[in-house]
């Protein structure tokens, strides 16, 4: 990678996985997300955030939570969520310093007590984001919806993001789970980049990543369209490769037969 990096004359990799949140790309994608998780911040209750792997659920989230007032909100993000029923809420409970309780009515009365303990006499919101969601079984939801349950089904003093791949809307339309399905504020599918949208996404991040001179041709950001679906990690994927590729072959400049040539494997 460093190879790579000094070859280009670039000063880090593009379309990096542990880039900063300051220095994500904006799309149209995650701006309509971001607006999406402004709405639920300011009006409290379920949100649920789905999405192919790899589209951007969880930059989102993470610039959601980076801009959280700590004054007025704190957050507690989990993608633990292969756990069943109780297990649940004993490792919620766990992740907000609260002690062990055996007993599961107790566990939620203490949940919910500090939960609403924390709004109204201290001024902060919870923030639960549950990430992987789809994970989730039936039993799992049904404890969380149990959980949101305040002053008889009237209030919601806390924000839970449910965020997963697209079997978790599916699992939510179930008729097992209208109950659930009712209390969900906001739905949020997050789609792929257009075409267009690729190709200023990668230009975007080969200027982040300090390429002076443009690298992929035209014709190769449709090409990295075609071969990502124009999902964001399958992008950066498709991009190391070609860049790979074409190092190899002594290219500083990649054309559209490379980017095929790349996912074909050579």
């Amino acid at each position: 990678m460093i190879d790579i990096v000094a070859y280009y004359g670039m000063k880090r990799f593009p379309c990096d996985k542990h880039l900063k949140t300051a220095d994500a790309i904006e799309t149209g994608p995650s701006l309509e997300c971001a607006a999406r998780l402004a709405f639920i911040k300011q009006r409290g209750g379920v949100m649920l955030l789905t999405g192919d792997p790899g589209v951007g659920k969880t930059l989102a989230l993470r610039l959601f939570r980076d801009g959280l007032n700590d004054n007025l909100f704190f957050s507690m993000y989990t993608p633990l969520s292969t756990l069943r029923g109780a297990d649940l809420l004993r490792h919620i409970n766990v992740r907000l310093g609260l002690p062990n309780r055996a007993s599961k009515a107790v566990l939620y009365d203490q949940i919910q007590e500090f939960i609403l303990d924390s709004r109204e006499q201290r001024g902060r919101t919870l923030v639960l984001i549950i990430d992987e969601a789809h994970l989730l079984k039936i039993n799992a939801l049904q404890e969380l919806r149990l959980l949101t349950n305040f002053k008889m089904d009237s209030f919601d003093p806390f924000i839970l993001i449910l965020a997963g791949q697209l079997e978790l809307r599916r699992t939510m339309d179930l008729g097992v789970m209208e109950a659930f399905s009712q209390r969900l504020a906001l739905r949020y599918t997050m789609p792929p980049l257009s075409p267009s949208e690729t190709a200023d996404y990668v230009v975007q991040h080969m200027k982040l990543a300090g390429a002076v001179e443009p690298i992929f041709s035209n014709d190769s950001l449709k090409a990295l369209y075609e071969v990502s679906y124009g999902i964001p990690r399958r992008i950066g994927a498709a991009c190391e490769t070609a860049l790979t590729f074409a190092m190899l072959e002594d290219k500083k400049t990649i054309d559209a037969d490379l980017v095929l040539k790349a996912k074909a494997g050579g």
